[in-house]
């Protein structure tokens, strides 16, 4: 099989977010994307958008089964701060 392309789309201050290109191959976990950005699987996780709503990666899920080539991938923090 060959590699996906993806973007990462990583939240950042206000409304600004980061894209960041990754290349992935068949196998790869939404660990491995986060600690490959230098995101900690702790405070992160990976969501794919799916119709009309998205769905929370575990942090063993394969990636590559999950996307197509092309598609956008969100980091979002798993607990949320309010305030």
């Amino acid at each position: 099989m060959e590699s996906k392309r993806v973007t990462l789309v990583v939240p950042g201050a206000g409304d600004a977010a980061e894209a960041r290109d990754a290349e992935i191959s068949p196998g790869v976990t939404a660990v491995e994307v986060l600690r490959a950005a230098d995101m900690d699987p702790q405070e992160w996780q990976l969501q794919v958008k799916q119709g009309n709503g998205s769905i929370s990666l575990s942090t063993q899920d394969d990636l590559y089964q999950r996307v197509q080539n092309g598609d956008k991938v969100f980091a979002v923090p798993k607990t949320m701060t309010v305030g």
